[in-house]
């Protein structure tokens, strides 16, 4: 943005591509310098257009089916069975030593190896009770799984985040 000071984390040459190009804006910036562009061209507000308009409040009420509530219901129960708190890494911490450093990764490891596959597991565990799952073949009950594991690790994961503090809490309370 226009008077922004960009800073490198690194030695000021990041290479600059279509992958990479989000990952240094102080080398992004210098690039697109060095080819040309203008500091005056640089736009102050990228989706100025967006933010003037405002935004429409939803006015519609939505009324759930019966049905719908029951699944809603069903889903929701399923979660609480499969999501106890199972998260039991605890409180870990680092010495200067070394040795340690290496043992402490280790064990950290081997915590998060046996977590996850707990997790799989009680994922596994909670497609099952959702109904019409089990009518599918094992082979799309798979694939479904294998698709859909660890979006649903992701959304569960969330539910351990305390924005206020920036924490991630993984032992319960």
């Amino acid at each position: 943005q226009k008077n922004m000071v960009y800073t490198c984390h690194r030695e000021k040459n990041c290479i600059i591509n279509k992958v990479t190009r989000n990952r240094c804006q102080y080398c992004r910036l210098q690039k697109c310098l060095e080819v040309g562009m203008s500091k005056e061209s640089v736009r102050n507000d990228r989706n100025k257009k967006k933010k003037d308009e405002k935004k429409q409040e939803c006015t519609e009420s939505y009324v759930l089916s019966p049905d719908t509530e029951q699944m809603i219901d069903r889903v929701r129960k399923a979660h609480q069975e499969t999501f106890p708190s199972l998260c039991q890494l605890g409180k870990y911490t680092t010495s200067n030593s070394s040795e340690r450093r290496v043992s402490l990764d280790i064990d950290l490891w081997d915590k998060f190896s046996e977590l996850s596959t707990k997790c799989i597991i009680k994922t596994v565990e909670f497609a099952k009770q959702l109904p019409g799952f089990t009518t599918l073949t094992i082979a799309d009950q798979i694939t479904l799984l294998k698709a859909a594991c660890l979006d649903i690790l992701i959304l569960r994961i969330c539910t351990r985040y305390t924005p206020e503090q920036d924490t991630m809490t993984l032992r319960p309370q």
